[in-house]
Protein backbone atom coordinates (compact mmCIF):
# COMPACT_ATOMS: atom_id res chain seq x y z
CA UNK A 1 0.00 0.00 0.00
CA UNK A 2 1.41 3.49 -1.05
CA UNK A 3 2.15 5.79 1.87
CA UNK A 4 -0.72 8.42 1.51
CA UNK A 5 1.12 10.87 3.42
CA UNK A 6 3.33 13.22 1.59
CA UNK A 7 5.18 17.08 1.85
CA UNK A 8 4.17 19.56 -0.38
CA UNK A 9 5.99 23.04 0.05
CA UNK A 10 7.00 22.49 3.10
CA UNK A 11 4.15 20.69 4.77
CA UNK A 12 2.17 17.52 5.08
CA UNK A 13 -0.66 16.57 2.48
CA UNK A 14 -2.84 13.66 2.49
CA UNK A 15 -3.39 12.77 -1.30
CA UNK A 16 -1.26 12.74 -4.70
CA UNK A 17 -2.41 14.56 -7.76
CA UNK A 18 -3.95 11.15 -8.53
CA UNK A 19 -5.61 10.55 -5.28
CA UNK A 20 -7.23 14.21 -5.65
CA UNK A 21 -8.29 13.78 -9.30
CA UNK A 22 -10.01 10.47 -8.01
CA UNK A 23 -11.72 12.19 -4.87
CA UNK A 24 -13.47 15.15 -7.54
CA UNK A 25 -14.32 12.67 -10.37
CA UNK A 26 -16.54 11.07 -6.87
CA UNK A 27 -17.57 13.93 -6.19
CA UNK A 28 -18.80 15.01 -9.51
CA UNK A 29 -20.54 11.54 -9.80
CA UNK A 30 -22.55 11.74 -6.37
CA UNK A 31 -23.69 15.40 -7.63
CA UNK A 32 -24.69 14.51 -10.72
CA UNK A 33 -26.72 10.79 -9.93
CA UNK A 34 -27.30 11.08 -6.77
CA UNK A 35 -27.68 14.58 -5.81
CA UNK A 36 -29.24 16.56 -3.07
CA UNK A 37 -32.61 16.85 -1.55
CA UNK A 38 -33.63 20.94 -0.77
CA UNK A 39 -36.74 21.19 2.11
CA UNK A 40 -37.53 24.85 0.54
CA UNK A 41 -40.04 25.77 -2.65
CA UNK A 42 -37.81 29.14 -2.83
CA UNK A 43 -34.94 27.31 -3.17
CA UNK A 44 -36.11 24.35 -5.40
CA UNK A 45 -37.47 27.43 -7.56
CA UNK A 46 -34.64 29.39 -7.56
CA UNK A 47 -32.39 25.94 -8.45
CA UNK A 48 -35.16 25.20 -11.52
CA UNK A 49 -34.21 28.89 -13.10
CA UNK A 50 -30.73 27.39 -13.69
CA UNK A 51 -29.41 24.29 -15.64
CA UNK A 52 -30.29 22.11 -12.25
CA UNK A 53 -32.11 19.56 -12.85
CA UNK A 54 -35.02 19.66 -10.13
CA UNK A 55 -37.50 17.46 -9.29
CA UNK A 56 -39.64 19.55 -7.07
CA UNK A 57 -42.11 17.20 -5.62
CA UNK A 58 -39.54 14.77 -4.21
CA UNK A 59 -37.42 17.81 -3.40
CA UNK A 60 -34.90 16.30 -5.23
CA UNK A 61 -31.55 18.19 -7.21
CA UNK A 62 -29.13 17.00 -9.10
CA UNK A 63 -26.21 19.06 -11.02
CA UNK A 64 -24.12 18.46 -14.07
CA UNK A 65 -20.41 18.29 -13.80
CA UNK A 66 -20.14 20.61 -15.98
CA UNK A 67 -22.33 23.45 -13.88
CA UNK A 68 -19.93 22.14 -10.99
CA UNK A 69 -16.71 22.81 -12.79
CA UNK A 70 -17.75 26.29 -13.97
CA UNK A 71 -18.34 27.19 -10.23
CA UNK A 72 -15.71 25.65 -8.88
CA UNK A 73 -13.05 27.49 -11.27
CA UNK A 74 -15.17 30.85 -10.66
CA UNK A 75 -14.01 30.41 -6.94
CA UNK A 76 -10.40 29.52 -7.52
CA UNK A 77 -10.02 32.64 -10.17
CA UNK A 78 -11.25 34.58 -6.74
CA UNK A 79 -10.20 32.95 -3.93
CA UNK A 80 -6.83 34.64 -2.33
CA UNK A 81 -4.29 32.00 -2.06
CA UNK A 82 -3.75 30.72 1.73
CA UNK A 83 -1.01 31.58 3.61
CA UNK A 84 0.18 30.22 7.11
CA UNK A 85 -0.69 31.76 10.07
CA UNK A 86 1.42 34.62 11.54
CA UNK A 87 3.52 33.05 14.23
CA UNK A 88 5.39 36.40 15.94
CA UNK A 89 4.20 37.72 19.12
CA UNK A 90 2.94 36.14 22.28
CA UNK A 91 0.31 32.97 21.83
CA UNK A 92 -3.36 34.45 22.28
CA UNK A 93 -6.17 32.02 23.53
CA UNK A 94 -9.71 33.61 23.34
CA UNK A 95 -12.81 32.62 24.75
CA UNK A 96 -16.16 31.07 23.41
CA UNK A 97 -15.64 29.97 19.84
CA UNK A 98 -17.72 27.29 20.73
CA UNK A 99 -20.93 28.10 22.89
CA UNK A 100 -21.44 24.51 25.48
CA UNK A 101 -24.49 23.62 27.60
CA UNK A 102 -22.96 22.69 30.62
CA UNK A 103 -20.15 23.86 32.68
CA UNK A 104 -17.48 21.87 34.70
CA UNK A 105 -17.99 23.13 38.23
CA UNK A 106 -14.70 22.34 39.80
CA UNK A 107 -15.16 23.28 43.27
CA UNK A 108 -18.51 20.62 43.44
CA UNK A 109 -16.34 18.31 41.18
CA UNK A 110 -19.71 18.06 38.61
CA UNK A 111 -21.07 18.75 35.29
CA UNK A 112 -24.05 20.82 35.36
CA UNK A 113 -26.27 22.62 33.23
CA UNK A 114 -25.10 26.15 33.25
CA UNK A 115 -26.83 29.42 34.28
CA UNK A 116 -27.40 33.03 33.64
CA UNK A 117 -24.48 33.54 36.76
CA UNK A 118 -22.02 31.21 35.48
CA UNK A 119 -22.27 33.14 31.89
CA UNK A 120 -22.08 36.51 33.89
CA UNK A 121 -19.26 35.05 35.93
CA UNK A 122 -17.53 33.45 33.10
CA UNK A 123 -17.50 37.26 30.99
CA UNK A 124 -16.04 38.85 34.49
CA UNK A 125 -13.20 36.17 34.57
CA UNK A 126 -12.41 36.36 30.73
CA UNK A 127 -12.32 40.36 31.04
CA UNK A 128 -9.48 40.05 33.54
CA UNK A 129 -7.47 36.88 32.36
CA UNK A 130 -7.56 36.91 28.78
CA UNK A 131 -5.19 39.37 26.27
CA UNK A 132 -7.27 42.71 26.09
CA UNK A 133 -6.65 42.12 21.88
CA UNK A 134 -8.85 39.10 21.99
CA UNK A 135 -13.00 39.00 22.24
CA UNK A 136 -14.95 37.31 24.16
CA UNK A 137 -17.71 35.03 23.65
CA UNK A 138 -20.74 33.59 25.55
CA UNK A 139 -18.80 29.85 26.42
CA UNK A 140 -22.07 28.72 27.69
CA UNK A 141 -25.88 28.85 27.39
CA UNK A 142 -28.06 29.71 29.89
CA UNK A 143 -30.57 26.41 31.15
CA UNK A 144 -32.98 28.47 32.85
CA UNK A 145 -34.05 31.04 30.18
CA UNK A 146 -36.59 30.16 27.87
CA UNK A 147 -34.35 28.62 24.38
CA UNK A 148 -36.52 31.11 22.45
CA UNK A 149 -35.18 34.16 23.48
CA UNK A 150 -31.91 32.64 25.36
CA UNK A 151 -29.44 33.50 22.56
CA UNK A 152 -30.94 37.44 22.18
CA UNK A 153 -30.60 37.56 26.67
CA UNK A 154 -27.13 35.96 26.66
CA UNK A 155 -25.68 38.43 24.09
CA UNK A 156 -27.16 41.19 26.01
CA UNK A 157 -25.63 39.93 28.70
CA UNK A 158 -22.21 39.94 26.94
CA UNK A 159 -22.35 43.52 25.59
CA UNK A 160 -23.46 44.53 28.84
CA UNK A 161 -20.81 43.20 30.78
CA UNK A 162 -17.29 42.85 28.33
CA UNK A 163 -15.83 45.76 26.70
CA UNK A 164 -14.42 43.60 23.97
CA UNK A 165 -17.43 41.05 23.15
CA UNK A 166 -17.48 38.99 20.13
CA UNK A 167 -18.51 40.93 17.14
CA UNK A 168 -21.18 37.80 15.93
CA UNK A 169 -23.79 36.14 18.02
CA UNK A 170 -25.56 32.60 17.66
CA UNK A 171 -29.53 32.57 16.52
CA UNK A 172 -30.92 28.99 17.12
CA UNK A 173 -34.14 30.34 15.66
CA UNK A 174 -34.87 33.18 12.38
CA UNK A 175 -36.73 34.70 14.36
CA UNK A 176 -34.19 35.69 16.77
CA UNK A 177 -31.86 37.09 14.14
CA UNK A 178 -33.55 40.61 13.59
CA UNK A 179 -33.05 41.00 17.52
CA UNK A 180 -29.65 40.04 17.46
CA UNK A 181 -29.02 42.33 14.54
CA UNK A 182 -30.47 45.35 16.42
CA UNK A 183 -28.43 44.44 19.38
CA UNK A 184 -25.19 44.38 17.19
CA UNK A 185 -26.03 47.69 14.95
CA UNK A 186 -26.88 49.55 18.96
CA UNK A 187 -23.20 48.14 20.21
CA UNK A 188 -21.27 48.11 17.20
CA UNK A 189 -22.70 50.54 15.13
CA UNK A 190 -23.12 48.00 12.20
CA UNK A 191 -25.32 44.94 11.61
CA UNK A 192 -23.31 41.80 12.25
CA UNK A 193 -24.74 38.40 10.81
CA UNK A 194 -25.00 35.91 13.92
CA UNK A 195 -24.08 32.27 13.39
CA UNK A 196 -26.40 29.80 13.12
CA UNK A 197 -28.10 26.43 11.74
CA UNK A 198 -25.38 26.15 8.67
CA UNK A 199 -24.95 22.57 8.46
CA UNK A 200 -26.18 20.19 5.66
CA UNK A 201 -27.96 17.21 7.52
CA UNK A 202 -26.13 14.00 6.21
CA UNK A 203 -26.72 12.36 3.85
CA UNK A 204 -27.28 14.80 1.45
CA UNK A 205 -29.97 17.00 3.12
CA UNK A 206 -30.33 20.59 2.59
CA UNK A 207 -32.59 21.03 5.58
CA UNK A 208 -35.57 22.98 6.39
CA UNK A 209 -34.25 24.81 8.95
CA UNK A 210 -30.70 25.56 7.25
CA UNK A 211 -33.24 26.49 4.44
CA UNK A 212 -35.07 28.97 6.63
CA UNK A 213 -32.49 30.61 8.74
CA UNK A 214 -30.07 31.14 5.11
CA UNK A 215 -33.64 32.70 3.59
CA UNK A 216 -34.15 34.47 6.76
CA UNK A 217 -30.44 36.21 6.21
CA UNK A 218 -30.60 36.78 2.37
CA UNK A 219 -33.96 38.95 3.25
CA UNK A 220 -31.79 40.84 5.31
CA UNK A 221 -28.97 41.70 3.31
CA UNK A 222 -26.23 38.34 3.78
CA UNK A 223 -23.96 37.77 0.81
CA UNK A 224 -21.33 35.39 2.45
CA UNK A 225 -22.37 31.65 3.76
CA UNK A 226 -20.38 29.68 5.82
CA UNK A 227 -21.65 26.48 5.58
CA UNK A 228 -20.69 23.21 7.35
CA UNK A 229 -21.20 19.39 7.21
CA UNK A 230 -21.08 16.87 9.78
CA UNK A 231 -21.34 13.58 8.83
CA UNK A 232 -21.17 10.68 10.53
CA UNK A 233 -19.02 7.69 9.13
CA UNK A 234 -20.87 4.47 9.91
CA UNK A 235 -24.16 6.05 10.25
CA UNK A 236 -25.33 8.63 7.79
CA UNK A 237 -21.68 8.23 5.64
CA UNK A 238 -19.92 5.22 4.41
CA UNK A 239 -17.17 3.79 7.07
CA UNK A 240 -14.58 4.62 4.88
CA UNK A 241 -12.47 8.13 5.26
CA UNK A 242 -12.47 8.15 1.16
CA UNK A 243 -16.23 8.05 1.36
CA UNK A 244 -16.62 10.15 3.96
CA UNK A 245 -15.22 12.92 2.03
CA UNK A 246 -16.97 12.20 -0.81
CA UNK A 247 -19.86 12.95 0.37
CA UNK A 248 -18.69 15.55 2.97
CA UNK A 249 -17.29 18.10 -0.43
CA UNK A 250 -20.69 16.80 -2.71
CA UNK A 251 -22.86 18.17 0.58
CA UNK A 252 -20.58 21.35 0.45
CA UNK A 253 -21.19 22.51 -3.21
CA UNK A 254 -24.73 21.23 -3.31
CA UNK A 255 -25.15 23.58 -0.41
CA UNK A 256 -23.51 26.08 -2.18
CA UNK A 257 -25.10 25.79 -5.55
CA UNK A 258 -28.38 25.88 -3.51
CA UNK A 259 -27.27 29.21 -2.08
CA UNK A 260 -26.05 30.68 -5.12
CA UNK A 261 -28.66 29.75 -7.31
CA UNK A 262 -31.09 32.40 -5.06
CA UNK A 263 -27.84 34.73 -5.10
CA UNK A 264 -25.51 34.74 -7.46
CA UNK A 265 -22.79 37.20 -6.25
CA UNK A 266 -23.03 35.19 -2.94
CA UNK A 267 -19.43 34.24 -1.50
CA UNK A 268 -19.10 30.97 0.42
CA UNK A 269 -16.33 29.16 3.64
CA UNK A 270 -16.97 25.77 4.90
CA UNK A 271 -16.03 24.06 8.10
CA UNK A 272 -15.90 19.88 8.33
CA UNK A 273 -16.67 18.16 11.84
CA UNK A 274 -16.40 14.74 10.29
CA UNK A 275 -17.42 11.81 13.08
CA UNK A 276 -16.67 7.94 12.93
CA UNK A 277 -19.42 5.59 14.58
CA UNK A 278 -17.24 3.39 17.12
CA UNK A 279 -19.60 0.32 16.89
CA UNK A 280 -17.71 -1.58 19.79
CA UNK A 281 -19.56 1.06 22.21
CA UNK A 282 -22.17 2.56 20.01
CA UNK A 283 -20.97 5.92 20.17
CA UNK A 284 -19.98 8.60 17.52
CA UNK A 285 -16.42 10.21 17.89
CA UNK A 286 -15.46 12.96 16.56
CA UNK A 287 -11.79 13.44 17.28
CA UNK A 288 -10.25 9.44 16.37
CA UNK A 289 -7.74 9.47 14.20
CA UNK A 290 -9.98 8.42 11.44
CA UNK A 291 -12.68 11.30 12.27
CA UNK A 292 -9.86 14.09 12.45
CA UNK A 293 -8.42 12.42 8.39
CA UNK A 294 -11.61 13.36 7.15
CA UNK A 295 -11.83 16.31 8.38
CA UNK A 296 -8.05 17.03 6.95
CA UNK A 297 -9.13 15.33 4.01
CA UNK A 298 -11.95 17.57 3.11
CA UNK A 299 -9.83 20.89 3.49
CA UNK A 300 -7.07 19.59 1.71
CA UNK A 301 -9.39 18.63 -1.67
CA UNK A 302 -10.70 22.33 -1.21
CA UNK A 303 -7.64 23.61 -1.21
CA UNK A 304 -5.91 22.05 -3.80
CA UNK A 305 -9.24 21.40 -6.32
CA UNK A 306 -12.50 23.01 -5.49
CA UNK A 307 -11.63 26.74 -4.34
CA UNK A 308 -10.54 26.20 -0.54
CA UNK A 309 -11.73 28.63 1.78
CA UNK A 310 -12.57 25.49 4.30
CA UNK A 311 -10.99 24.21 7.21
CA UNK A 312 -11.89 22.04 10.26
CA UNK A 313 -14.84 23.17 12.30
CA UNK A 314 -14.26 24.59 15.46
CA UNK A 315 -10.64 23.73 15.39
CA UNK A 316 -8.88 21.53 18.09
CA UNK A 317 -12.81 22.30 20.05
CA UNK A 318 -13.88 18.57 20.36
CA UNK A 319 -12.43 16.34 22.05
CA UNK A 320 -13.82 13.25 23.84
CA UNK A 321 -12.28 13.72 27.57
CA UNK A 322 -14.93 14.45 29.93
CA UNK A 323 -12.76 16.03 32.61
CA UNK A 324 -9.95 18.33 32.78
CA UNK A 325 -6.33 16.14 32.55
CA UNK A 326 -4.46 13.98 31.12
CA UNK A 327 -6.32 12.84 28.33
CA UNK A 328 -8.04 16.38 27.59
CA UNK A 329 -4.09 17.71 27.50
CA UNK A 330 -3.05 14.67 25.30
CA UNK A 331 -6.57 15.20 23.20
CA UNK A 332 -6.01 19.03 22.71
CA UNK A 333 -2.38 18.62 21.64
CA UNK A 334 -2.42 15.95 19.14
CA UNK A 335 -5.61 17.52 17.49
CA UNK A 336 -3.64 20.84 17.11
CA UNK A 337 -0.51 19.67 15.85
CA UNK A 338 -2.18 17.59 13.01
CA UNK A 339 -4.35 20.37 11.85
CA UNK A 340 -1.10 22.98 12.14
CA UNK A 341 0.91 20.38 10.35
CA UNK A 342 -1.49 19.15 7.34
CA UNK A 343 -3.06 22.81 7.22
CA UNK A 344 -0.23 24.98 6.83
CA UNK A 345 -0.26 26.92 10.07
CA UNK A 346 2.06 27.32 12.55
CA UNK A 347 1.52 25.60 15.68
CA UNK A 348 -1.53 26.79 17.64
CA UNK A 349 -3.29 24.70 20.58
CA UNK A 350 -6.84 26.33 19.89
CA UNK A 351 -9.31 24.76 22.17
CA UNK A 352 -11.65 26.95 24.28
CA UNK A 353 -11.58 25.06 27.03
CA UNK A 354 -14.27 22.74 26.04
CA UNK A 355 -14.67 19.08 27.02
CA UNK A 356 -17.05 16.11 26.15
CA UNK A 357 -17.23 16.86 22.27
CA UNK A 358 -17.82 20.43 23.02
CA UNK A 359 -20.63 20.25 25.10
CA UNK A 360 -19.01 20.93 28.45
CA UNK A 361 -16.93 24.21 29.35
CA UNK A 362 -14.22 24.86 32.04
CA UNK A 363 -12.62 27.49 33.15
CA UNK A 364 -9.84 25.17 34.31
CA UNK A 365 -9.52 23.44 31.79
CA UNK A 366 -8.90 26.88 29.18
CA UNK A 367 -6.52 27.76 31.53
CA UNK A 368 -4.33 24.87 31.42
CA UNK A 369 -4.83 24.65 28.04
CA UNK A 370 -2.95 27.77 27.76
CA UNK A 371 -0.06 26.89 29.25
CA UNK A 372 0.75 24.30 27.30
CA UNK A 373 -0.20 26.21 24.31
CA UNK A 374 2.27 28.87 25.15
CA UNK A 375 4.91 26.21 25.10
CA UNK A 376 3.63 24.62 21.43
CA UNK A 377 3.56 27.96 20.11
CA UNK A 378 7.22 28.73 21.45
CA UNK A 379 7.87 25.57 19.63
CA UNK A 380 6.38 26.40 16.47
CA UNK A 381 8.57 30.08 16.36
CA UNK A 382 11.93 27.82 15.57
CA UNK A 383 14.95 28.80 16.05
CA UNK A 384 16.38 32.56 15.78
CA UNK A 385 20.10 32.31 13.70
CA UNK A 386 21.96 35.74 13.72
CA UNK A 387 25.75 36.96 15.29
CA UNK A 388 24.17 37.28 18.81
CA UNK A 389 22.13 34.13 19.05
CA UNK A 390 25.18 31.93 17.58
CA UNK A 391 26.60 33.16 20.81
CA UNK A 392 30.53 33.01 19.18
CA UNK A 393 31.70 35.79 21.57
CA UNK A 394 30.60 34.24 24.57
CA UNK A 395 31.94 31.14 23.90
CA UNK A 396 35.06 32.34 23.53
CA UNK A 397 34.66 34.76 26.91
CA UNK A 398 33.71 31.13 28.75
CA UNK A 399 36.46 29.22 27.03
CA UNK A 400 37.10 25.59 27.79
CA UNK A 401 37.86 23.17 30.63
CA UNK A 402 35.90 21.95 34.10
CA UNK A 403 34.57 24.35 36.05
CA UNK A 404 33.51 26.80 33.71
CA UNK A 405 30.21 28.19 33.22
CA UNK A 406 27.78 29.88 31.41
CA UNK A 407 25.40 30.83 34.52
CA UNK A 408 26.65 34.26 35.11
CA UNK A 409 27.36 35.76 31.90
CA UNK A 410 25.63 38.74 30.66
CA UNK A 411 23.68 36.46 27.53
CA UNK A 412 22.26 34.12 30.05
CA UNK A 413 20.73 36.99 31.40
CA UNK A 414 19.23 38.63 28.83
CA UNK A 415 18.28 35.30 26.74
CA UNK A 416 16.49 33.13 29.23
CA UNK A 417 13.73 35.29 29.69
CA UNK A 418 12.62 34.60 26.10
CA UNK A 419 12.46 30.59 27.18
CA UNK A 420 9.10 29.18 27.76
CA UNK A 421 8.22 29.02 31.84
CA UNK A 422 5.04 26.83 32.60
CA UNK A 423 2.96 28.27 34.95
CA UNK A 424 1.16 25.39 36.27
CA UNK A 425 2.91 22.48 34.73
CA UNK A 426 5.75 20.90 37.45
CA UNK A 427 9.41 21.05 36.78
CA UNK A 428 10.67 20.62 40.48
CA UNK A 429 12.55 17.57 40.99
CA UNK A 430 11.29 14.42 42.17
CA UNK A 431 9.48 14.42 45.70
CA UNK A 432 7.49 11.65 47.33
CA UNK A 433 5.53 9.05 45.88
CA UNK A 434 2.60 10.21 47.52
CA UNK A 435 3.16 14.21 46.49
CA UNK A 436 3.87 12.60 42.90
CA UNK A 437 0.85 11.31 42.88
CA UNK A 438 -1.09 14.43 43.98
CA UNK A 439 0.56 16.58 41.41
CA UNK A 440 -2.43 16.66 38.55
CA UNK A 441 -4.82 17.51 41.60
CA UNK A 442 -2.65 20.10 42.65
CA UNK A 443 -2.67 21.68 39.27
CA UNK A 444 -5.85 21.84 38.37
CA UNK A 445 -6.75 23.27 41.78
CA UNK A 446 -3.98 26.11 41.58
CA UNK A 447 -5.31 26.64 38.24
CA UNK A 448 -8.88 26.74 40.06
CA UNK A 449 -7.44 29.32 42.58
CA UNK A 450 -6.28 31.50 39.52
CA UNK A 451 -9.92 31.50 38.02
CA UNK A 452 -11.12 32.66 41.07
CA UNK A 453 -8.50 35.10 41.43
CA UNK A 454 -9.34 36.80 38.31
CA UNK A 455 -12.94 37.50 39.23
CA UNK A 456 -12.17 39.73 42.31
CA UNK A 457 -10.37 41.82 40.10
CA UNK A 458 -13.17 42.40 37.85
CA UNK A 459 -14.43 45.76 36.58
CA UNK A 460 -17.53 46.61 34.84
CA UNK A 461 -16.84 48.29 31.80
CA UNK A 462 -17.90 52.02 30.62
CA UNK A 463 -21.04 51.68 28.71
CA UNK A 464 -23.18 54.49 26.99
CA UNK A 465 -26.35 54.78 28.82
CA UNK A 466 -28.67 54.93 26.02
CA UNK A 467 -26.52 52.14 24.13
CA UNK A 468 -27.56 50.51 27.65
CA UNK A 469 -31.35 51.17 27.16
CA UNK A 470 -31.24 50.58 23.53
CA UNK A 471 -30.06 46.79 24.22
CA UNK A 472 -32.49 46.40 27.31
CA UNK A 473 -35.12 47.32 25.14
CA UNK A 474 -34.62 45.31 22.37
CA UNK A 475 -34.59 42.21 24.73
CA UNK A 476 -37.67 43.62 26.27
CA UNK A 477 -39.13 43.73 23.34
CA UNK A 478 -37.79 40.71 22.11
CA UNK A 479 -38.93 38.38 24.93
CA UNK A 480 -42.30 39.84 24.61
CA UNK A 481 -42.47 39.12 20.64
CA UNK A 482 -41.14 35.74 20.71
CA UNK A 483 -42.84 34.25 23.63
CA UNK A 484 -46.03 35.34 24.14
Amino acid sequence: MEDSVHVVDGKLTLFSEHDLDRLLDATLDILRDTGIQVHSDEFLDALARTDARVDKAARHVTFSPATVKRFVDERRASQPAMTARDHDGSYVASVGCVIAPFLHDFARRTRRPATGNDLIELIHWAEVDTPSSTHIGQAVTMSEVDPRVEPIEAYALLLEHSSRPNDAAYASDTRQIEFLLELSEAYHGRRIFPHGASFMTSPLTFGERAAQQTLATIALGQTHFGFGVMPISGGNAPMTIAGNIVLSAAELLGAWLTIRARVPEATFSGGACNGFMDLRRGVATFNSPEALLADLGVAELFERRLGGAVGVAAGADYIEARLPGIQAAYERTYRAMAIAAFAGNRFHLGGSGTLDGGKVFSPVQFILERDLGEGLWRLGQGITIDEDTLAVDTIRAVGVGEGKSYLGTDHTMHYFRSMWFPQFMSRTPCETDEFEFSRDQAMLAAAHDHYRDALTRYAPPELDSGVLQEIRNTVSRARKHLTD
